[in-house]
């Protein structure tokens, strides 16, 4: 169990303040040991694996797909 502001009171962790985040996914390549980014980030990973599927099949093995993960301004 978590601990609330009283520490004499136990208190669910599911209820204490998470961070928002927003997740975006680019296709990558590492060059020469290098991250090397090859796409503007999308908004969803369906989105990022047709963009990686438009590569032929041999260079489409060497591109990864990334995530970005940022904190959501409110």
């Amino acid at each position: 169990m978590c601990l609330s502001d009283n520490a004499d009171i136990p208190s669910p962790c599911y209820k204490s303040e998470m961070p928002k985040t927003i997740e975006q996914w680019l296709l990558f390549k590492y060059i020469g040991g290098e991250f090397t980014p090859l796409s503007k980030p999308f908004k969803t990973r369906e989105q990022a694996e047709k963009a990686r599927l438009k590569y032929p099949e041999r260079q489409r093995k060497t591109i990864g797909l990334g995530v970005i993960r940022l904190p959501k301004d409110e």
